[in-house]
């Protein structure tokens, strides 16, 4: 018998469907899986309201995540396999997520096999690599990536996810634009890896860090967004310092920081989206090979098809 925990958070309801369909062949006598919906002693609404889903961001680059409800497991209990879904907030790992982290309860992945599941719009790179530390930070095992990304062409992302956070609707926009949120398609294609888990039930006791996903498309990175997200990335730290030097989450004495940072953001991303371009076209042969190494670090551990 093989013990298998599944800790996520999700809002919408995208990361758990997400979860649900990649453990859907571990549901087996063979195995037992223990479910954890990580709880958040601060409350994060869905939809968002406007000026909280803004004023999350200090707290999310700075990685201060809120204190956690305790979940049903002890932090004492031994798992062969650990899987983590969840959300990217601001190029970060959703506050939630990181407060299973800050835990004690965390202590669970010491000397565990680990694999996450990350399910965002594009823009997961940061938080992909941010998630990596923590894990290791805990003494985690992390054996493999599996990344979901919403639906339609990255640019048109800008509307669709935000109007999906602030109203909580899915459904084409204006008769032109895509559906927010993930394809049903993708979340069920997701079953395929839980189905090699299934069959290699034996490579979770081994004492070797070989992925068991390799060569399933487990993750696939656009290299047209890797330093827009690397220039966005830096861009937010001192936003992020600033912000706090004004106030904890909630306060009011920083909602004039916050309200500023939310409108130069709009008109940074199309700017940085310009920079990046030139930048790619300008310095190619300069930069092509950290961007390849970067690409390849992204891919790791499951790699892409």
């Amino acid at each position: 018998m093989k013990r298998v925990l599944v800790v996520y958070y999700s809002q919408s309801g995208d990361v758990a469907r997400a979860a649900e369909s990649f453990t859907r062949y571990l549901n087996a006598p063979t195995v037992e899986l223990t479910w954890e919906c990580i709880k958040p002693k601060a409350d994060y609404p869905s939809p968002w309201n406007l000026y909280k889903f803004f004023d999350v961001f200090p707290e999310c680059v700075n990685q201060e995540p809120p204190e956690i409800y305790s979940p049903k497991f002890s932090e004492d209990e031994k798992f062969d396999l650990v899987i983590i879904a969840y959300q990217v907030w601001f190029l970060a790992p959703s506050l939630p997520i990181q407060g299973f982290f800050k835990s004690k309860y965390a202590k669970a992945l010491k000397d565990t096999k680990v694999i996450t599941l990350v399910v965002c719009r594009n823009m997961w790179h940061s938080a992909s690599e941010m998630m990596k530390k923590m894990i290791a930070s805990v003494g985690g095992i992390h054996i493999d990536n599996v990344v979901l990304t919403h639906q339609g062409p990255a640019l048109l992302t800008f509307i669709t996810t935000p109007r999906l956070l602030l109203t909580g609707k899915k459904n084409r926009f204006l008769g032109v634009l895509p559906a927010a949120g993930v394809k049903d398609e993708d979340i069920y294609a997701l079953s395929r890896f839980g189905k090699r888990i299934a069959n290699h039930l034996e490579a979770l006791s081994d004492s070797s860090s070989q992925p068991i996903l390799k060569g399933l498309g487990a993750v696939e990175v656009n290299q047209r967004y890797v330093i827009v997200e690397v220039i966005g990335h830096l861009a937010y730290r001192p936003w992020a310092k600033l912000a706090r030097l004004f106030g904890k989450q909630g306060s009011w004495s920083r909602m004039p920081i916050i309200c500023i940072f939310a409108i130069q953001l709009l008109f940074a991303i199309p700017i940085v989206v310009l920079v990046s371009s030139v930048v790619q076209f300008l310095f190619a042969p300069l930069i092509h090979q950290k961007i390849a190494s970067y690409v390849e670090l992204l891919k790791s551990p499951s790699g892409a098809s």
